[in-house]
């Protein structure tokens, strides 16, 4: 496995030292904050960081970010990544009518829509090659968000030297980068139902309710958000920990009852009542008391369950 990464990261490296400069599309995520610190190594010289600021973002990837960002001096306001230039760029995807309305190419709009803006922006600093970080393991997915990469002429070295998230974590950890454990992300638009429009409102209730189900210890949650109705999907390992995890809730008398979530039959999982209570106040919406398996790309049309 060793020599094998090894390998693999030498022809990463000599992709990369083929360009004179380069400019990432970096989230926080695995993927480009791997890909980032492949840069660091073969070209520091050579790479400059672009994150987008955007308000789909969640607060995993957000605080990764944050928590990777050194300040040069204390009063400076230039930001470095692992050594890399860092430039933010604002992008607010509620501008954009065709991302808003969430039909089913909203992915492939909001990708075209964020890196034109990378793409604006490094060649106004006369970079023409843009990179982002998708890998191997999104070559055998019909995604939209990579048809909008490909128009763009974005490239994609992880994905052109065969690396797999597994592998990219294993190296991260060899780093000593902090988030090489972090759970997969996506943004928070895939939350909402497809056909319903987006709104911030709709966005701060399921970034609210995922930030206090991680908070309870779950790590790789998502709410899903259909009208009137918040449904939780969570990973086998936090569904076993909804499963054992106990609460004490009172009942209209005032005598304390403890409960222990219970399996249902159907890979789901009763949800805590306290959980379930507070997840409400959260999202102001009724909440599905029944978890159940996170499903990769579950954001089901808007009357679909």
């Amino acid at each position: 496995m060793t020599e094998q990464l090894d390998e693999k990261l030498a022809r990463l490296y000599e992709v990369l030292q083929g360009y004179e400069s380069m400019a990432l599309g970096f989230s926080g995520g695995v993927d480009s904050t791997f890909l980032a610190a492949a840069c660091a190594r073969a070209i520091p010289h050579a790479a400059v960081l672009m994150h987008l600021i955007n308000p789909f973002a969640g607060t995993p990837e957000v605080q990764a970010v944050r928590e990777l960002t050194e300040h040069n001096e204390p009063t400076s306001s230039d930001k470095t990544v692992m050594g890399l230039p860092l430039i933010e760029i604002p992008f607010d995807p509620f501008d954009e009518d065709k991302i808003v309305r969430n039909a089913p190419d909203r992915c492939y709009q909001c990708k075209r829509a964020g890196f034109s803006r990378i793409v604006e922006a490094a060649q106004a600093r006369g970079i023409s090659v843009v990179f982002d970080g998708s890998n191997a393991d999104d070559s055998y997915d019909d995604r939209p968000g990579m048809r909008a990469l490909r128009e763009l002429g974005v490239l994609s070295p992880l994905m052109e030297t065969g690396w797999h998230k597994a592998e990219e974590r294993e190296m991260l950890r060899r780093w000593g980068v902090p988030i090489w454990n972090m759970p997969a992300g996506a943004c928070l638009a895939t939350r909402i139902a497809t056909g319903e429009a987006l709104s911030a409102e709709k966005l701060d209730a399921v970034r609210a309710c995922e930030d206090y189900l991680h908070g309870c210890g779950l790590k790789q949650v998502r709410a899903r958000l259909s009208g009137d109705t918040v449904r939780i999907e969570a990973a086998p390992d936090d569904l076993d920990r909804l499963a054992t995890m106990a609460t004490t809730d009172e009942d209209a008398g005032g005598r304390e009852l403890r409960m222990d979530a219970r399996k249902e039959p159907d890979d789901g999982v009763c949800i805590p009542p306290s959980i379930v209570h507070e997840l409400q106040r959260l999202s102001r919406r009724t909440v599905n008391p029944v978890a159940r398996t996170y499903r990769y790309g579950g954001s089901s049309p808007v009357g679909m369950p």
